[in-house]
This record gives C-alpha cells, structure tokens and sequence, in this order.
C-alpha cells in the first residue's frame, strides 16, 4: 500500500544530545482563586431559537438556564421556541427534552437582552467540544462560575473546531451560517427545510450510516477537546470523531475512508538528502482503493478481519483506533511503517512528558540500536528535560537547567506535522500527531533521509491487568538493519497479580497447533512509569518443554491498540498492534 521513495542517510533524534549527556558522539497577578463577580441582571433577556434533528421538534420542552436566572419554554409544531426571563443574562445554556425522549443542549454567549440559541445535534457537539465532558453534566452544574468562565470566543472556537470535523466527514456546514445562532428552518408539515436543515438530515444519515450513535459521537468529541482534563481521557482504542462518520472497510470497521498520514521506516544506506519518508494518502474503504500524493494507486485485498495485502505482498494490519501498521516494498525488502487518519494539531498540543522507544544510531556509522527515552516539552514545543537508554540499560538524563543542554525545539511544518531540531547543529526531523477516540496523542518522529522513525505515548504509569485478561495481537518485527518481517500472531492470558512487585505472571502461547503455553513474568512501570518490562529467565512449557524467555520492554501507545516492544539482547524491534 503505501510504498514511498525511501530516500536514505540516517539521523538520530537526540544526535546533539552526546556532546552535553554523555551519549556516543555525533557528527556535524494575585487574586486568581477569588470567586468570580457576576452582575445582577436588573432588565429582561429574550432567548429564542430552533430545535430540529433534522425534522421540527415539536411540543419540546426547553429548559433555559441563565446568569442569574431561568425558566422554560416550549417548542411550536415548527421546533421554533421564544421565552423572555425577567431577570436573566447571558450567558445561557439551554436543553431541549423531545416528547419521544430525545435530549439536546445548546448555548448563548455576548451581551445585550435578546439572543438566539438553535438546538440540534450539531448545537450538543458544539457543547461537548466546549466542555471537555458530558453536555447533560455541563447543563446541570451550570452555575455563577461556569457563566463567567463561558466566553463568546471559546464559544466560537468550539464551533469551528465542530464545523471542522464534521467537514472532514462529509458533512459540510461552512456555507449554512453560525450554527448556534443562524437561520434554521425545521421541516415540520408540509414546510420543507432549508439548506441548514438538510444538513442536519445529512449528519443523521451520516450517523445511521455508520453505526454510530450521537452519544457516541459527542463522547468522543468531548475526550479531544482541549478542555478535556487528562484524567478524562480513555487508553481504550477507538475511532476520532471526524472517523467515526466515514464508510467502513466490509472486512474491518475500523478502517474508515479519508487521508491518511504514512510515514515509513527507510532504508538505512541512502545519501542524507533531507528527504522524508512520508506522506498523505486517500483511502477509499469501500474499495480499498489508496491513491497516493503522486496520484498513483494501490489494491489492498483483504486477507481477514482488520488484515490486508497491498499490490506488493506486505502486511498490513488495523487496530481498533484506525492505525495501520504496514510492511512497505524497498527492492528486495520490507521496511517497517505506520498509517493513522491525517489531523491538524497546535504546536502546543506537543507539552508535557513523553515516553519513546525506536530504533536508531546513536553515533554516525555505528549500529542501530535499540532506545528508549523520557522527555518533557514545554508549551513552545522546546525540550526541557530527557532521560535517554542506549540499548535500554544505559541511561544520561538532563534538564534545561545544565550547563550546555541542546536548544531543542519544534515548529509547524506547512506540509503537516511539525519540525523537530536543534538549529545551531543544522539538524531537522519531523513529528506528526493523531489523537485517537479516547483523547490519548500518539507522537511519531521521523528521521531524515529515510531513517529511522520513533513512537511515543504520554508518560502514564500503567495499572495493574485484570486475572484473566485475554490479549490477542498481530506483529510485525523490525530487525537492526530496519528489515521488517511479516506478520505473526501471539495470545496471552493473565494468570496471577503480583502486587508487592508490581509485577503479573502471565501464560503465553507457544504452539498454536498444539495449544501449549509458557509462564512469563513481567515488572510494570519499569524502567520507567508507561513502560514494562519482561523478566528474562527459563521456564517450564505446559507441555513439559524447557524454554527460554528473553527480556523485552514494552511501551503502551495510549490509546491506539499499538504497543512498541523492544529486545536489547537483539536490537529488534515489534509492532504488536491489538486483534
């Protein structure tokens, strides 16, 4: 599928990290927790609007909540409604209980006495995007605090954010107006709707399409909120919104139609031109039709549930969050990639701590060796802090704070993704990001010249798994000279919990012929908090066979059904992407 033009020359993400940690060397005001003040609203406020899904919400019952005031109102057969409070302010929140049950919130943000506040499914995403949470639960807790914290700007921004993903899933609103305020008119008798109102068809043809409830949809839209706390989000792999509307591979649900980004480990013996191994791809599901940035084409056929070939024979493989990992043709190889839906992301979507794991050189000419690492980046995309592992044993850690540490930054790259590098060693790599269903940011870095690529996950510390727990994954294995292997399967049951190690035993199957498993141990947050690590010792079959398991680490990709295993005794490394 998505073969690319390998272009060569390695380089290492942390290549001016050696000079300052230690590494192999490398070339070239006050008064914020006070209450807020509200005034006292002393003159009425008009609050009208439309409440349709499509079809007129007739005989609604609207609830209408204001600064200092509130009462209800109820809807016409034409879903209109009108209600003045006597003593009221914007902001207002309002929700709408349709005489089949159904429920919707909007809002109504600015000044003056009088505003208008649609009520649609669009209008409950519009919340939910605003909130970082349940619409239902924003309406309840609505209080003096939340209407001097809702502005009329965050109010658009959650538009716009709403009016985009619901564009890149082919419902188009852009030309209907504002959707919290504009003309909406309902089809109720013989009135049809107008252009705004088919759109509301539109996005509920949408949703039936795809099996996709509105619930569901605002769930998922609240969790990539940026108001959304990171307590709330969810390490369960699922769709992102703006996925969840698109048509379905038969084969796979969670192969969904659109642009994809693509990024490919290269070969490791290719001038360092400054080229990048990536690109944005169209994939039509239904088909399984790609079409590249050259316009070229690729026929994926399926070759089970979430599993494909592409024209060349690779593997590809789809995770529950629409991430593909795939084997691209270079000659007579393989080389390793991943695949995950195109999104746009501010540069400040990159802050906070960072686990990696890759494959890399950590020195010009020398092997490729496995690392792992620990960073922390601020809100300017700059790295103020790193712990990195050669080979996963041998770690150097600094901050911004010692002397000499690397003037690492990040910049949005107009092609997509950002820039990551270090300007004063001449040095420039890509990132890309993809936040999944359930909020959690996976962070891929791509090396120049078609090098190596790295993966990271936000620094969590990994519970404990559940006894019984059954775990069913695909693996592609990428060896030290970037040559990636074709797909092997592997199943795992948990057995016992050990707690006072922090640790569980776990049966793994050896022999899918014959049924036969091995016990294995593993240390959870170890090295370091999100990683894992699997005990090498030798251990007994259950079907009376000596076996030797060999240590590995293992780093979750939050969210995504992906998770990067690395073996220092080998220097390989896995993709083990959930059934």
């Amino acid at each position: 599928m998505l073969h690319a033009s390998f272009p060569a020359g390695p380089r290492r993400l942390f290549c001016v990290l050696p000079m300052v940690l230690a590494l192999a060397a490398c070339g070239g005001g006050s008064g914020d927790n006070a209450d807020p003040v509200v005034a006292t609203p002393t003159t009425p406020l008009t609050v009208t609007g439309t409440a349709a899904t499509g079809a007129a919400i007739a005989g609604g019952v609207v609830a209408i909540k204001c600064n200092g005031g509130s009462d209800t109102a109820t809807t016409g057969a034409d879903g209109n409604y009108s209600k003045t409070l006597a003593a009221g302010a914007l902001p207002c929140v309002l929700q709408v209980t349709a005489t089949d049950g159904t429920v919707l919130h909007s809002l109504a943000t600015g000044s003056g006495s009088a505003a208008r506040a649609n009520i649609t499914p669009v209008s409950e995403l519009v919340l939910a995007q605003l909130s970082g949470g349940a619409p239902a639960s924003y309406f309840t807790a609505f209080d003096a605090t939340a209407a001097a914290a809702l502005t009329a700007d965050k109010a658009s921004a959650a538009v716009t954010a709403v009016v985009a993903t619901l564009q890149a899933a082919g419902v188009d609103l852009t030309a209907t107006g504002d959707v919290l305020t504009g003309a909406l008119v309902a089809a109720s008798g013989s009135t049809a709707g107008n252009a705004f109102d088919q759109k509301l068809d539109a996005l509920k043809a949408r949703l039936a399409a795809s099996g996709t409830t509105l619930a569901t949809l605002a769930a998922t839209v609240a969790k990539g909120s940026p108001a959304a706390p990171a307590t709330a989000l969810s390490n369960t792999p699922s769709l992102p919104a703006e996925m969840l509307l698109q048509p379905a591979a038969a084969t796979c649900s969670a192969l969904r139609s659109g642009r994809y980004r693509v990024v490919t480990n290269g070969s490791s013996n290719k001038p360092a031109d400054g080229t990048y191994d990536t690109e944005v791809v169209t994939l039509d599901a239904v088909t399984l039709q790609v079409v590249h940035a050259d316009l070229s084409t690729d026929q994926l056929t399926a070759n089970g549930n979430c599993r494909f070939k592409d024209t060349d024979g690779g593997d590809i493989v789809v995770s529950p969050a629409g991430v593909i990992v795939f084997q691209a043709k270079d000659g007579a190889v393989f080389r390793m990639g991943i695949g995950f839906p195109e999104q746009t992301h501010p540069l400040s979507a990159l802050a906070g701590d960072w686990n990696s794991l890759q494959l890399e050189r950590t020195s010009d000419g020398g092997p490729i060796v496995l690392t792992n690492a620990t960073w922390t980046l601020d809100t300017a995309g700059k790295l103020t802090a790193i712990t990195f592992c050669e080979n996963g044993l041998d770690c150097e850690s600094g901050t911004a704070a010692t002397a000499g540490f690397p003037v690492i930054t990040s910049s949005v790259n107009s092609d997509g993704g950002f820039n990551w590098g270090n300007a004063t060693d001449g040095w420039t790599e890509r990132t890309f990001l993809y936040r999944s269903g359930g909020g959690e940011l996976l962070r891929v870095n791509l090396a120049g010249a078609g090098s190596h690529l790295g993966l990271s996950t936000r620094k969590v510390a990994r519970p404990l798994p559940e006894t019984g727990t059954v775990s069913e994954t695909w693996n592609i294995t990428q060896n030290n000279n970037y040559t990636a292997s074709g797909v092997s399967e592997s199943k795992n049951t948990i057995r016992s919990i050990d707690a006072t190690a922090n640790g569980f035993l776990r049966d793994a199957v050896t022999n899918f012929t014959t049924g036969a498993t091995r016990p294995e141990t593993f240390r959870i947050n170890n090295p370091r908090d999100g990683f894992s690590l699997r005990v090498a010792e030798t251990v007994t079959a259950s079907d009376g066979s000596s076996s030797a398991v060999t240590s590995f680490i293992a780093l979750g990709l939050r969210g995504t059904g992906v998770s990067a295993v690395g073996f220092p005794g080998n220097n390989t490394l896995v993709l083990s992407v959930s059934k």
